[in-house]
């Protein structure tokens, strides 16, 4: 299958996603019976994981391979790409009919141990590549590999019925944590340094690998910013500050560099794969600010103790950030027309996003004080649809440009 198919598959993959969110902001306000809220839930967040963002992820690394040594056999890859997807949709259903039980956590282990072997052969692959974003993305996969001990604790203590609600929610944030800040942001930086390389602005070495360690070790400490509530000991939380400054120093190198590169970008980027850029970007400062943010104890303790926040917060993170951009990376390939269709879908998309964001946001900092925002979830549910009809309007318009 041609790489074209893939990313147009990814995006009838996020359709999906969005479907679902749909359908959940639906019965939150209305009666729809038929399916259970909460296996909704699971089989939103592990589609949206695994057949979303996992899945694009594995091919645009791959149209990375294929670009950077032509002589390297991605058809391994290709059929990885196939099992994920099988076990994505797998997950899909199992987790619509019954939550975790039996079948939905086996496709959840493919899933996973599918993520194992992508990561063992780009290792194998990658030894003889001399280009700024093979790190990032060797990081990435590395950080894919051990967010899966989250995963088999909660699995452990689920069949073992041996569940401490502390070590519960220890698990649950380890996995989010090295996903979200890790897999995925690491993989996104990656192709985002490519992408800049490619229209001529290369980031020197020292400066790449300085950006890098910092960012890297700022997410493996960082983890502790998620456990706080544990009361950790005054030196070990002395550490996590540091890692999280680190990370903060490592994100304003990032967008100087950016900032750098900009005149090339205008050159070769149309104005709104700019925009989208400046979209995302602004949604991950958001995210590094609010990670320094949260060393302050009272705030850290507020993030985590109201749910509205926690949803704004992986929201900001997962659709505003890294969905966003790996959007504008599935077009920046160039394989694909962009009518002005296509434009009026990703326009349609980005506004749907940022007005879900704010609901959201408001309904964080309004919990503070208890006072319900009038009209949210009919506001929630009117932006899920618009995102929903928007990434409608994007995949029935990518046409090919040409094959790859």
């Amino acid at each position: 299958m041609p790489r074209t198919f893939w990313l147009k598959f990814s995006v009838f993959n996020f359709f999906l996603v969005a479907l679902l969110g749909v359908i959940m902001r639906y019965k939150i306000l209305y009666s729809f019976p038929f399916l259970d809220q909460k296996h909704l839930q699971e089989a939103h967040s592990h589609f949206a994981f695994y057949g979303w963002i996992t899945n694009v992820i594995y091919v645009l690394v791959i149209n990375y391979l294929g670009k950077i040594n032509s002589e390297i056999n991605l058809r391994k890859y290709e059929i990885l790409i196939i099992v994920n997807l099988a076990a994505s949709f797998a997950m899909l259903g199992t987790f619509v009919y019954g939550g975790y039980f039996w079948a939905s956590i086996t496709a959840s282990t493919i899933a996973l141990l599918t993520s194992f072997v992508f990561c063992y052969f780009f290792f194998r692959d990658s030894v003889k590549i001399r280009d700024a974003s093979k790190i990032w993305f060797r990081a990435g996969f590395f950080f894919a590999v051990i967010s899966s001990v989250g995963v088999f604790n909660l699995s452990y203590m689920m069949s073992s019925g041996n569940v401490s609600q502390d070590l519960y929610l220890a698990s649950e944030y380890y996995f989010l944590h090295f996903q979200y800040n890790g897999f995925f942001i690491f993989s996104c930086v990656g192709l985002l340094l490519y992408s800049l390389k490619e229209v001529g602005s290369v980031i020197p070495e020292k400066e790449n690998k300085l950006l890098f360690w910092l960012m890297f070790v700022g997410c493996l400490i960082g983890y502790g910013l998620s456990v706080l509530w544990l009361k950790l000991p005054v030196f070990i939380f002395a550490v996590i500050v540091l890692a999280t400054l680190a990370q903060t120093y490592g994100a304003v190198l990032l967008y100087a560099f950016v900032k750098k590169s900009w005149t090339n970008l205008i050159v070769s980027w149309s104005p709104m794969q700019r925009f989208v850029i400046i979209f995302a970007g602004f949604a991950f400062a958001a995210k590094i600010l609010l990670q320094l943010g949260s060393n302050i104890p009272a705030l850290n303790q507020f993030a985590f103790g109201f749910r509205n926040v926690v949803i704004a917060y992986l929201h900001l993170v997962l659709l505003m950030c890294i969905a966003t951009f790996l959007m504008n990376q599935i077009l920046a390939t160039n394989y694909f027309t962009i009518s002005k269709k296509l434009l009026l879908g990703l326009k349609l998309f980005l506004a749907g996003i940022f007005l879900n964001e704010l609901i959201l946001g408001l309904m964080g900092i309004f919990s503070i004080k208890y006072i319900a925002v009038p009209y949210a979830n009919h506001f929630l549910l009117a932006f899920s649809l618009l995102i929903f009809l928007a990434l409608l309007l994007i995949f029935v318009n990518m046409k090919t440009k040409k094959e790859i």
